[in-house]
């Protein structure tokens, strides 16, 4: 049995927090694998768990901008969270529908995102080298290039993914862009990529797409969560059940949001604090 979770909009600490609480409970099979999808709000950025915060935005211009800023448990690249929907996909290791190695599991939730785009006219093809590569030089941006198996649609990148496998447990999440939100990026890089800037939005404007772009309107999130929803029953052979979070569940995303995605010793340097004591990111 399978699980899929619409929670819909939520404070950035708060969807990452579910997204480890989902994977404890998944861990401790007292939760069945969970495909979950979600929004930002207020709109965020987020950056993988082992880049330094400092080098890849200015703090001071994000709370200018009314934006929250986060620390993923996953890795991958900085990514502003705005006009999107998140997916995430909450499975053991050794479940066989995802595969046996990283890269399988990236092309299979590929693939299942796939089919919920087509069911809206939209056809998506999975990426491959050199797309990987980036002109502008800065790596550490999401969404200026794709990686293998990301989402394309002619050329243009429309979702962006990033993964972690720990105790037995994968977890992957992704951006699907529904509007141009995420082309703000560029204005909160920090102090010392001004050289970058220009060029990073020219390669933002040239290399991704959207839903709203390739549709010629507006796509709700719910839309397309009910698209994501069809696209994984498909590929994966499965019915969802529509159980929501447990209260195990909610109650271990309230400790994660006080403990460590709300902390600023968890998002700016990667540590957890709890029982008086600092662990470093890799306690996920």
């Amino acid at each position: 049995m399978w699980r899929f979770l619409n929670t819909g909009a939520a404070e950035a600490a708060l969807n990452m927090a579910i997204d480890e609480a989902v994977m404890r409970a998944c861990r401790r099979t007292e939760a069945p694998p969970t495909v979950r999808v979600y929004a930002w709000r207020p709109p965020a950025v987020s950056f993988g768990y082992a880049q330094q915060v400092e080098h890849e935005i200015d703090l001071r211009l994000c709370r200018l901008s009314g934006l929250s800023v986060v620390r993923r448990p996953t890795g991958g690249r900085v990514v502003l969270h705005d006009e999107e929907l998140t997916y995430s996909l909450i499975v053991p290791e050794s479940h066989p529908a995802i595969g046996t190695s990283p890269y399988e599991t990236y092309r299979i939730a590929s693939e299942a995102l796939v089919n919920g785009l087509r069911r809206l006219g939209v056809d998506g093809d999975l990426a491959r080298p050199p797309l990987s590569s980036s002109r502008s030089g800065t790596a550490g941006i999401c969404f200026s290039s794709a990686s293998r198996f990301e989402i394309i649609v002619d050329g243009r990148k429309l979702v962006g993914s990033a993964q972690r496998r720990t105790a037995g447990m994968v977890l992957q999440h992704g951006s699907l862009l529904l509007g141009p939100g995420h082309k703000r990026l560029p204005f909160l890089l920090p102090e010392g990529f001004e050289a970058q800037r220009e060029t990073l939005i020219a390669e933002l404007e040239e290399r991704t797409t959207s839903m709203a772009e390739l549709l010629g309107r507006p796509v709700s999130f719910d839309e397309m969560a009910e698209m994501v929803r069809l696209g994984f029953e498909e590929r994966l052979g499965v019915t969802f059940s529509d159980a929501g979070l447990t209260p195990v569940e909610r109650e271990e995303a309230e400790r994660l949001v006080a403990e460590k995605y709300g902390t600023e010793a968890w998002n700016l340097e990667g540590k957890v604090h709890t029982e008086g004591r600092f662990t470093n990111r890799s306690s996920v």
